[in-house]
């Protein structure tokens, strides 16, 4: 089962209405939304007010806020503009990558860009750019001669704690002069008012302006964007003009390396060498393979001859066979003495074969035979010595061509090496005449590009326009804001004044916090009931209206009450003390109405006024403060028949606290104490005790042994539990018997709402008639 929920009365004095106390009992750890909406319900109304407090001035603040105005225009990256003639640029232009917007972006913010349009727009001239100015607030000289007093008395200590109390170095002074310090803040200024925003998976860029001024707005957009346009425009005219400039110094050098260097050094190296281009090869070349074709020649004739020679010599001329096959160089006459000798062959043949071997028919042609053959010997030696001086002579020209062809082997290596280099200056000097023409043909097209008008690669797509009405700030918005924010620390407020708040709300509490059965419970006797009725006595049973009643039902349930079926004498002598942990919770007005309204059944009633220190009893009955009281009892300077008072209207006596002394515990814990208690007791039924809060002084603590039973008043949603337990534990060491605790000055509608749920019940009370 939940534990109750405790409500703070309205109306207490330095309390808010409607605060829920801290649960008690199995749910004190759970957390009860209703009961917490409950309590923000029924603080609605401090709640309203604390939350109208914080937010008028918030709403005045609001509305006197300047509305800004903003203005946007966008621009769209477009890396490729149509080209009049087709000359590549010097700087080639963005391509669209995942970092190109926001690379154009970083350039939008830089502060450079941000200079320009302060200085195209003058923004010093504006209003809501003007320079602020600075006045010495009224502490500075305070504060200058606070510092250097504290700068010489960290001088005298040691340097270890010096270097904890000497003050820090003041903020250096801006450097520049004054032209540039207000241009560094004219430029921070507007990039505050800046906003660039990049499209989402777009090309295309955002540029908003806030300001005061509408047309301002407007303005500085378009600056910005013609800025960054002209940025643009600019740097790829510079690189152009950086390059025709690099290209104009170069031109010089390259042609000189081109007539230096390059044709000039090929033409002298080719002087010096010799080296002059035939048709297919260098001369050395030519003539190395004219000599390898006639050393061939030569060697292949040498061969034929020693051929032919080696076969002439085997020749025997009387042998006509030997010369079959053999080359005889195309003689004629040798031919011809051949044909002879083979026709004089075959005629002797044609002779032996006829007439034999002897017959003289053969005698002739033999030695005509015999003389051709010695004619035909003849010329083979002739031939064969021929031979002999052709073979020596294709020897010699074999040797020259061989020595010719070394000399010219050694002569081409030269040569081949010179023809190397000839061939890498060669190509040197191309390559520089190659250099200057590319040179000159891109020097054209730079000065070309000067002439053109560059295109950015970005276009505006969307320019600023004047805007029509302010985008902040959203007054309405702000205000709405501005009434949750109030409302929420209303709120929290209202929480954090309930969570201190450590007093008692209800008998439950009583119970569970204190340990004491609540005994009665009593609502604050307030003011307009006593000018309501003047003629109704509050501690009468008869006036008071709902005190009355709480009051005549403690006497019910401390069983102060005689009923009519018990003697008089049975419930007679009883001492009831009252007390309290602090001062102030109604402890003394309890006690005299209680005293009254015993005295109003028909009980012989005494009150005694036992606080010597601030006694209020006397006050309270309307009457002046008696000569002699209990001190002068005590002491022996008065009799009781001399204390003792009657208050006639009430029908109850009294004994005031009497003169003030110096140590009234003393008095009070004496035997003269106990001796009038006991008195007191044979001749009244009820003796009451009104004493000293018990956490202030002891007085209390030295009566609570002597009383019948204690009665523990707790102040309803003042006293803090805590107090209240501290007091009734030390009433309890010193062997008071405590009876009971009594919630006083309770405020009867929000303590109804305590014990009985949201709203306290209904219907026509009963109030108490006067009978006539």
């Amino acid at each position: 089962m939940d534990a109750p929920e405790h409500r703070l009365p309205s109306g207490t004095s330095g309390l808010g209405a409607g605060f829920v106390a801290p649960p008690v009992g199995t749910g004190a750890d759970k957390v009860d939304v209703s009961r917490l909406v409950q309590m923000l319900w029924r603080q609605k109304w401090l709640i309203l007010g604390l939350t109208a407090v914080l937010w008028l001035p918030a709403v005045l603040l609001i509305n006197a806020m300047t509305p800004l105005y903003s203005s946007s225009a966008v621009v769209v990256i477009d890396p490729h503009p149509n080209r009049v003639i087709n000359i590549p640029t010097v700087s080639e232009p963005m391509g669209i990558y995942l970092d190109t917007v926001n690379t154009e972006v970083e350039i939008l913010r830089s502060r450079d860009l941000a200079a320009r349009v302060v200085e195209a727009l003058n923004l010093g001239q504006e209003p809501e750019y003007a320079a602020p100015t600075s006045k010495p607030g009224l502490f500075s000289p305070l504060m200058e001669e606070g510092r250097t007093l504290l700068t010489e008395v960290t001088a005298m200590l040691p340097d270890s704690l010096a270097a904890l109390l000497t003050p820090p170095p003041r903020p250096a002074a801006p450097t520049g002069n004054a032209q540039e310090r207000e241009a560094d803040r004219l430029t921070e200024a507007f990039q505050k008012n800046l906003r660039i925003s990049p499209g989402v998976q777009s090309r295309a860029i955002r540029i908003t302006v806030e300001a005061k001024d509408p047309q301002l707005a407007a303005r500085a957009a378009t600056a910005v964007a013609d800025a960054y346009l002209a940025i643009q425009v600019e740097a790829k005219r510079k690189a152009t003009q950086n390059a025709s400039e690099w290209l104009q110094s170069r031109l010089d050098e390259l042609r000189q390396d081109m007539t230096t260097t390059g044709r000039a050094a090929v033409e002298a190296m080719r002087s010096e060498t010799g080296m002059v281009k035939g048709r297919d090869a260098p001369l050395v070349n030519e003539e190395m393979s004219a000599l390898n074709g006639q050393l061939a020649e030569a060697r292949t004739a040498h061969a034929n001859a020693q051929a032919r020679l080696r076969q002439l010599q085997s020749v025997r001329p009387g042998n006509p066979e030997s010369l079959t096959g053999a080359d005889i160089g195309g003689d004629p006459l040798i031919t011809t003495l051949r044909q002879r000798q083979a026709a004089l062959n075959a005629q002797l043949a044609e002779l032996r074969a006829q007439y034999g071997d002897r017959h003289p028919a053969l005698n002739r042609p033999t030695a005509e035979l015999r003389e051709l053959n010695a004619t035909l010997a003849t010329e083979v030696d002739r031939v064969v010595r021929s031979l002999r001086g052709e073979v020596e002579q294709q020897v010699a020209k074999i040797q020259d061509l061989s020595r010719r062809l070394e000399g010219l082997r050694a002569e081409s290596f030269d040569t081949l090496q010179a023809d190397v280099r000839l061939r890498d200056l060669q190509r040197q000097a191309d390559a520089s005449d190659d250099n200057y023409r590319r040179a000159v043909t891109r020097l054209k097209e730079t000065q070309v590009l000067q002439a053109l008008e560059m295109t950015p690669d970005v276009r505006i797509v969307s320019a600023a326009a004047v805007p029509g009405g302010p985008v902040g700030p959203g007054k309405a918005v702000l205000a709405g804001l501005a009434a949750v924010v109030c409302g929420a620390i209303a709120t929290g407020v209202a929480l954090v004044r309930t969570m201190r708040q450590r007093g008692v709300y209800s008998s439950h509490q009583v119970e569970a916090l204190l340990g004491l059965p609540a005994v009665g419970i009593v609502p604050l006797l307030g003011r307009v009931k006593r000018s309501a009725r003047t003629d109704d006595d509050p501690y009468s049973n008869t006036g008071g209206g709902d005190f009355a009643e709480a009051v005549w039902r403690l006497c019910a349930r401390l069983h102060l009450v005689r009923t009519g079926a018990e003697p008089a004498s049975v419930k007679g002598g009883e001492v009831v003390m009252l007390t309290s942990s602090v001062a102030g919770e109604g402890k003394t007005t309890l006690a005299v109405a209680l005293s009254a309204f015993l005295a109003d059944t028909g009980r012989r009633v005494v009150i005694v006024d036992c606080d010597t220190r601030r006694p209020a009893v006397h006050r309270l009955l309307g009457g002046v403060r008696p000569p002699k009281g209990l001190t002068d009892l005590l002491e022996g300077d008065a009799t009781l028949d001399q204390v003792l008072h009657i208050d006639d209207r009430r029908r109850v006596s009294v004994i005031a606290a009497g003169r003030p002394v110096d140590r009234p515990q003393i008095l009070l814990g004496s035997k003269a104490m106990l001796s009038l208690l006991v008195e007191l007791a044979e001749r009244y039924d009820v003796v009451v005790l009104d004493t000293p809060p018990v956490l202030s002084v002891s007085d209390a603590l030295i009566l609570a042994p002597l009383a019948d039973r204690v009665l523990y008043v707790v102040r309803w949603a003042r006293t803090a539990s805590s107090l209240a337990s501290a007091g009734i534990k030390q009433v309890r060491q010193v062997g008071g018997r405590i009876g009971g605790a009594v919630l006083s000055m309770v405020n009867a509608r929000e303590h109804a709402n305590l014990e009985y749920g949201a709203r306290p019940p209904s219907g026509r009370s009963y109030r108490l008639r006067r009978i006539a």
